[in-house]
């Protein structure tokens, strides 16, 4: 059984990369889901340590993990596609804290990543966007700075609005690949530029 303690970076752990709370009603897919190969901890490690702690950092709030590595026993049970990054242990779909739009201490933040949204767009940010659209309009325009594989806006009530934000990160390739999913979009994928991405926040 993997050590769920394992501190992987300073604001995450490995455990918080492998809960799942369909594994757990299961004792033997619990166990599959906790005992991962070697490979796919030196990935979750990868992922955490050149993306999501550097994200973490910068904007100085915390990330939810609701889903991060998937075995293949739990990924066939949640319907995942067998070639998602969430099989590798390269993908993690993050919450930002709400304390994100509350907290003066983010006003500043805030207020640069909408600036940097209108000089890109030519258009302002809306003001119903929630903290996971801050952190999806955070990931586009520094994403040449990051090691993030791809960014997903998935599900949630619109654009703006996601239900989470799926970030992949990953040594074996270096897509840039911004993405949406959701109602919105007709559940299909769609692939559009960083300025046509942005301007759905407007």
């Amino acid at each position: 059984m993997a050590d769920l303690g394992m501190k992987l970076s300073n604001n995450f752990s490995l455990g918080e990369l492998l809960r799942s709370g369909t594994a757990e009603r299961q004792p033997e897919l619990k166990r599959e889901q906790e005992n991962p190969p070697g490979e796919v901890i030196e990935n979750l490690t990868y992922l955490v340590e050149t993306a999501l702690q550097p994200i973490r950092e910068r904007l100085g709030f915390p990330i939810r993990i609701s889903s991060g590595y998937r075995s293949p026993g739990l990924n066939a049970q949640v319907g995942g596609s067998t070639t998602s990054q969430h099989c590798y242990g390269e993908a993690a779909d993050c919450s930002l804290s709400p304390r994100f739009l509350e907290s003066p201490a983010a006003v500043s933040l805030r207020r640069d990543i909408a600036d940097r949204v209108r000089e890109i767009t030519g258009k302002n940010l809306r003001a119903d966007v929630n903290p996971n659209g801050y952190l999806f309009a955070f990931i586009c325009i520094h994403l040449d700075e990051l090691d993030v594989d791809q960014v997903i806006h998935e599900y949630g009530d619109d654009y703006g609005r996601p239900a989470w934000v799926h970030i992949a990160a990953s040594s074996r390739q270096d897509k840039r690949q911004i993405m949406f999913i959701g109602e919105y979009t007709g559940k299909k994928y769609l692939k559009p530029s960083l300025e046509e991405s942005l301007s759905q926040l407007t």
